[in-house]
C-alpha cells in the first residue's frame, strides 16, 4: 500500500511539473510595419515560437503609441522586445519582468538581449574563407562598439590573426586614423573591419571615403552592417532571422528580472552578403560551391 501511495504521489508531482511547463507564457513585442518590411519580424517570431516551449502572445506597436499604455497590456512575466519600438517598452519593464531585446545593435546597458553584431569567431572565419591572405585586421571603435573589442582580440589571436584596435571619440579623429591606415605598408594583407558603430562606420562621411580608398589600394573591407557589401565592402553580415528568434527564446529562459548585470550576446548564426565585383578587383574568385553559400551577391 505504501508503495502504491508513493507511486501515486510521484505521478501527481510529475503531472504538476508538466502543467507548470505548459503554462509558461511569453509576450513578443514588435513594430507593426507593412510588407515587405514585416518579413523580418515574422521570421524572428517564427523562430521564437519554434524554440519557446509555452504559449506565445503577440503585441504589435503602431508607429505612434503610448508606451505606458501598451506596457500595461502585457500580463506575462517573460517578454521579448524587438526593434526600437520594442526597446521603449523594455525600458519601462525590465526592472520588474524578465526581458530580452533583439533586432537592434545593442550594447550592455542593463537590459539583456542579442545584438545584431555577429560573433567575432564567425566574422573571422568568413574573412579567412573569402580573403585567406589576410593576417592583420584593423578596427576603429568608439564607446558604442567598445564592448566587443576585448573579446574580438582574444578570438582573433586564437585564429592566428593580429587585431589592431584604435579608439576614437568623434568622426574627425576617425578620419585621421583611417588616413594613417591607408598610408601604412602591407595593405594587401590587412583588412579593415567596420563594426556596428555610428562614428567609425558613419554612413555619410566615413563609409564612402574608406570604400573609395580601399578600392584604390586594393584593400579588404568587411562589415557588420548588411548594406555595406552592396556599397563595395568585400562582404558584410546579415542575421539569420529565424535562428535569431531561436537564440532570443533560449536567452529569455536564462534571464531573471532581478539579475544584474545584463547579458548581451552576439549573433550565433549569420548569412553573408558578398560583392563579387570587389572580390574580382582584389583577385579573389569563388567557385560555384562557394557562391551557393552566399545569401546575397552584388552586383545583382
Amino acid at each position: 500500500m505504501k508503495l502504491n501511495l508513493s507511486y501515486i504521489l510521484f505521478i501527481v508531482s510529475l503531472l504538476g511539473c508538466c502543467l507548470n511547463a505548459s503554462a509558461e507564457e511569453l509576450t513578443v513585442v514588435y513594430p507593426e510595419v507593412k510588407a515587405p518590411y514585416d518579413k523580418i519580424f515574422k521570421q524572428i517570431t517564427r523562430g521564437i515560437q519554434s524554440e519557446f516551449k509555452g504559449k506565445v502572445h503577440h503585441l504589435k506597436l503602431p508607429r505612434t503609441f503610448d508606451a505606458e499604455q501598451q506596457a500595461n497590456k502585457i500580463t506575462t512575466n517573460k517578454i521579448i522586445a524587438l526593434g526600437k519600438r520594442g526597446m521603449r517598452i523594455a525600458k519601462l519593464l525590465y526592472n520588474d519582468k524578465s526581458i530580452v531585446v533583439g533586432a537592434l545593435p545593442i550594447k550592455p546597458n542593463g537590459i539583456s538581449g542579442v545584438s545584431l553584431m555577429a560573433d567575432p569567431n564567425i566574422l573571422f572565419d568568413s574573412l579567412h574563407d573569402l580573403a585567406p591572405n589576410i593576417t592583420t585586421i584593423t578596427v576603429l571603435y568608439s564607446p558604442a562598439s567598445e564592448w566587443i573589442i576585448a573579446e574580438a582580440k582574444i578570438k582573433a589571436h586564437k585564429k592566428g590573426l593580429i587585431l589592431n584596435s584604435i579608439a576614437v571619440d568623434d568622426i574627425k579623429a576617425a578620419v585621421v586614423a583611417y588616413n594613417k591606415i591607408f598610408e601604412g605598408s602591407d595593405l594587401e594583407n590587412t583588412a579593415i573591419w567596420l563594426p556596428l558603430d555610428p562614428i567609425t562606420a558613419n554612413e555619410k562621411i566615413i563609409v564612402p571615403t574608406i570604400l573609395e580608398k580601399a578600392w584604390e589600394n586594393k584593400m579588404v573591407i568587411f562589415s557588420s552592417k548588411p548594406t555595406h557589401a552592396k556599397r563595395g565592402a568585400l562582404f558584410s553580415t546579415l542575421p539569420d532571422n529565424e535562428l535569431l528568434g531561436q537564440q532570443l527564446a533560449r536567452l529569455i529562459n536564462t534571464v531573471n528580472a532581478k539579475s544584474r548585470p545584463s547579458t548581451v550576446d552576439t549573433l550565433e548564426k549569420i548569412k553573408l552578403a558578398v560583392n563579387l565585383r570587389t572580390a574580382a578587383h582584389l583577385g579573389f574568385d569563388y567557385d560555384t560551391n562557394e557562391r551557393s553559400g552566399f545569401a546575397l551577391t552584388f552586383p545583382d
